[in-house]
């Protein structure tokens, strides 16, 4: 990677190169003095200096202090460790591509816990380190790391000897006497910075004309936000940095007010910091975008993977109530037949807004009427908020109170105060908030769902676990609540964005341990980095408006490149009343959000699909069944984002980073590997245009050939949803079915898009239990090799121990013209050949051409399978 300055500046040498090139007097000296010297040098270069620099690292406020004076470290084969008096640093290679560094303005380091990392173990690192009084060198396989002392400096370089990462020279790290700390991160004007989390504005956190974005990190329940809110629900301090198609990462693993300024107050310069707590950082080598994000998900885990019947269509509304209207929704779907797995029940189920209630006046039977429901293939998700009433003689209460489970004032007693409970509108009253940074506390809440469990509820919704609290200036807790800190007391500034993490962890391991070998099911609307583990998420409170639906698929895509790939936004708005086209374009793209609900606020319009009137009911009904006809390839997505974290809804350039025309793109989106997506943004398009990348790609629907690389103008109806299947690719569909219980016997249709050589993974379970991890899965590799004359479809041996109901195997794939003949070789018997589909053709195995669209079908052997045609 070379360092390119500001136009007329000539481009920068690699640290290497420098020092090869320096004068002959410095020959004698080691190659490590001079790279070092080399590297201060290139960050003190103008051609990458911010714009109007102070004149010195002094000009921090008053009360700040660089960070220096660390003395002599020593490596102790893990570390790089200074012990200075202006605190401690510690700089450990945890992989070859992963360092952490950490630092303490004491002189000891404290508790080394964390809520977000889960492994620091990644094997032998086998790293060395060169040791000097003012600047010392580790090296690993992939990574030199440049640490200067006093004022430390550290700066990354990848083993090509490029530089990948520095502190700014002039700013570098910084400490307040009140316990808040700053980096300062040199930004190079071609580098792209993504993620942190839920965030609004741009994709590419530079901001337009490089003019950046200030985010800070705070949770917050922030109704009606629009795309300038700040902060939002979710703080995940990660970003991705790429430049020329090389990326890395660092993540800030830091539960305090924190803060990150992407060159907008100092252009060129990335600042991030916190209001307290140790400065404690990983850098994250990829080179591949992806790989950044599979390796920060090695730090912080993945998402488990999902019951199957959560990736069906949602459907909620605050609220359903009585049970009778419940009922008529789900007769509703299944009388027009518009697929659907879930119906979900806001605070109006419950009595006076009290957690694990039931309001028996509105729901009298409800074990009854959940199974009635279930029998009708619909699941049931009710909302449980983190605020149980201050009540004697109810129970979540009373037991909380017993147990000394709730969030404490500063002189020991329970924090009260209102929430829904306070606005019920018969025996309103304050609410208590469990401490879920309590072990015992989070065992305790996880025990309270059994009820839940037993009558039938399918999964659970976390929601104003901000934590949120009305009738406050802050609009949640006041700082100096106190929290266990399982062991560690702290106040609600170090807990308070963790805390809907952990409300979601004592729900995902409470329902766990009552079902332990049930997937459970999750939704949160706060979370902090690693909460990808226990929950999925939704973007809270969007409004219906054109705007909400374009930021919605940005925000979904920063989430997913920060660990979280199960994520949605409320299709239609959850605010105000949208029209029929703009409801229609929303389901159209929220048939690839990862999480698909449709949502709605109390008192406003009914936002069905079927509330628009007939001719949009039927392109909504449309739209849902693409999103079941494609359930087996987005489960599929879905479990390669449970091993690997990677996201399934994915922005253009992690697939083609090296394509500058998609750095910033975020009006179209990939799904998995292989499907791109441009859906329709913009009110009352008549022409739509998408760009694809470089390579052959293909319209899902019709076959028609694109050449990427370029940008084509696309004719729209309110129906169309702009989809293309990379050359190559394997997408796996099947017919369309009401809900996912009906998936078992149906066939699978392999869709192939045409390549001389390509390959694809299909994996499948039972969809709901835990067997899986025991090895009760089936994974196949599909293969194609064509010419001109021949085509090859092999299909592997399955690997794992399950396997489906009996199907129908479909083959289908483009092609000029019709095949001269096919066989088929099932295991090791001889190869068959195939007859031709004929109206009064009976075979077992046949195969048709219609409109340039081959489709093979035979029963699916579970078996090695070679299928070739001749052309």
């Amino acid at each position: 990677m070379r360092l390119s300055g500001p136009k007329g500046m000539e481009p920068m040498q690699t640290a290497e190169a420098t020092a090869t090139n320096a004068p002959e007097r410095l020959k004698n000296v080691p190659p490590e003095r001079i790279i070092i010297a080399a590297l201060v040098a290139l960050c003190l270069s103008p051609a990458i200096a911010p714009a109007a620099p102070p004149d010195k690292p002094t000009d921090y406020p008053p009360g700040w202090h660089i960070v220096g004076d660390l003395g002599t470290p020593v490596w102790n084969k893990k570390s790089l460790v200074y012990h200075g008096p202006r605190g401690a640093l510690a700089v450990t290679p945890l992989s070859a591509d992963i360092i952490r560094v950490r630092f303490s303005p004491t002189k000891e380091f404290g508790r080394d816990h964390s809520y977000a990392v889960i492994s620091r173990h990644f094997g032998p690192v086998n790293a060395t380190a060169h040791v000097a009084p003012d600047t010392s060198i580790i090296t690993t396989a992939s990574l030199k790391v440049i640490v200067r002392q006093s004022p430390l400096w550290i700066s990354f370089i990848n083993a090509n000897g490029k530089i990948l990462d520095a502190d700014d020279p002039r700013f570098g790290a910084a400490i307040s006497g009140g316990g808040a700390f700053r980096v300062a991160k040199q930004l190079w004007n071609d580098e792209h910075v993504y993620g942190l989390g839920e965030k609004n504005g741009a994709l590419d956190k530079r901001g337009r004309a490089l003019g950046g974005y200030d985010y800070v990190m705070w949770n917050s329940d922030v109704y009606g936000y629009d795309a300038s809110t700040d902060p939002m629900y979710v703080s995940v301090p990660f970003y991705l940095v790429v430049r020329h198609g090389i990326a890395y990462g660092i993540f800030l693993d830091n539960t305090w007010r924190g803060f990150f300024d992407i060159g907008h107050q100092q252009p060129g310069i990335l600042n991030f910091g916190a209001a307290g707590g140790e400065l404690d950082y990983y850098f994250i080598y990829g080179p591949n975008p992806k790989q950044v994000i599979e390796r920060y998900t090695d730090l912080t885990g993945r998402m488990p993977l999902p019951p199957l019947w959560s990736l069906g269509f949602n459907q909620s509304r605050y609220s359903y109530y009585p049970e009778a209207r419940v009922r008529l929704l789900a007769d509703t779907f299944r009388m027009k037949r518009i697929p659907a797995d879930a119906i979900w029940l806001d605070i109006h189920y419950q009595k006076n807004f009290k957690p694990f209630t039931w309001d028996t006046a509105r729901f009298p039977h409800p074990k009854k009427m959940l199974a009635d429901l279930r029998k009708q293939g619909f699941r049931v998700v009710t909302i449980v908020d983190p605020h149980p009433k201050v009540e004697k003689g109810y129970a979540p209460y009373d037991e909380g109170i017993a147990g000394n489970y709730f969030v404490k004032n500063p002189d020991g007693s329970a924090y009260e105060a209102p929430v829904w409970p306070a606005e019920a509108a018969h025996n309103p009253g304050p609410s208590v908030f469990p401490d879920f940074s309590d072990p015992a506390a989070r065992k305790w809440w996880g025990s309270l769902y059994a009820n839940f469990l037993d009558a039938g509820v399918a999964g659970i919704w976390n929601d104003m676990d901000e934590p949120a609290i009305f009738d406050s200036p802050t609009g949640t807790m006041p700082l100096d609540t106190v929290f266990d800190n399982e062991g560690r007391p702290a106040t609600s500034r170090q807990i308070h964005n963790v805390y809907g993490q952990l409300m979601s962890r004592a729900t995902f391991e409470g329902l766990s341990r009552l079902r332990p070998n049930r997937r459970p099911f999750v939704l949160t609307r706060a979370s902090f980095a690693g909460g990808q583990r226990y929950a999925a998420v939704w973007t809270g409170d969007n409004s219906s408006d054109w705007s909400s639906l374009r930021q919605s698929i940005t925000t979904l895509l920063g989430f997913g490149l920060s660990g979280f790939p199960f994520v949605g936004s409320d299709i239609g708005g959850f605010i105000g009343a949208p029209d029929g086209e703009l409801y229609a374009r929303w389901l159209e793209a929220g048939v690839f959000y990862p999480f698909m609900r449709a949502h709605s606020t109390f008192g406003s319009p009914d936002k069905e699909p079927w509330s628009f009137g007939p001719r949009v009911e039927l392109i909504n009904k449309k739209t849902i069944e693409l999103r079941y006809e494609l359930l087996p390839e987005i489960y599929n997505v879905m479990h390669q984002a449970a091993v690997t974290g990677l996201p399934a809804l994915r922005p253009l350039f992690l697939e083609f980073p090296a394509d500058n025309t998609v750095s910033g793109t975020s009006d179209e989106f990939m799904f998995g590997d292989d499907l791109l997506v441009s859906p329709v943004l913009q009110q009352g398009e008549t022409i739509h245009n998408a760009y694809l990348p470089a390579g052959d790609w293909f319209d899902y629907r019709t076959g028609r050939k694109f050449q990427g690389g370029k940008t084509s103008s696309i004719p729209v109806t309110l129906q169309t949803i702009p989809m293309f299947v990379r050359a190559g690719a394997f997408i796996f569909r099947q017919p369309v079915i009401q809900f996912t219980g009906q998936m078992p016997g149906n066939p699978l249709r392999v869709l192939i898009a045409p390549s001389t050589n390509s390959a694809g993974s299909f994996y499948e379970d039972d969809g709901e239990s835990l067997d899986y991890r025991a090895g009760k899965f089936m994974s196949r590799l599909f293969h194609q090799i064509r010419n001109p004359k021949c085509m090859t479809i092999e299909i592997s041996a399955p690997t794992g121990s399950y396997r489906p109901a009996p199907r129908e195997l479909a083959l289908e794939t483009w092609m000029r013209q019709k095949p001269r003949a096919i066989s088929v070789q099932i295991g090791n018997a001889a190869p068959v050949s195939l007859p031709e589909q004929s109206g009064a053709q009976t075979a077992s195995s046949d195969w048709k051409f219609s409109d340039g669209l081959l489709t093979i079908e035979t029963p699916d052997p579970f078996l090695p399978a070679k299928f070739v045609v001749l052309q």
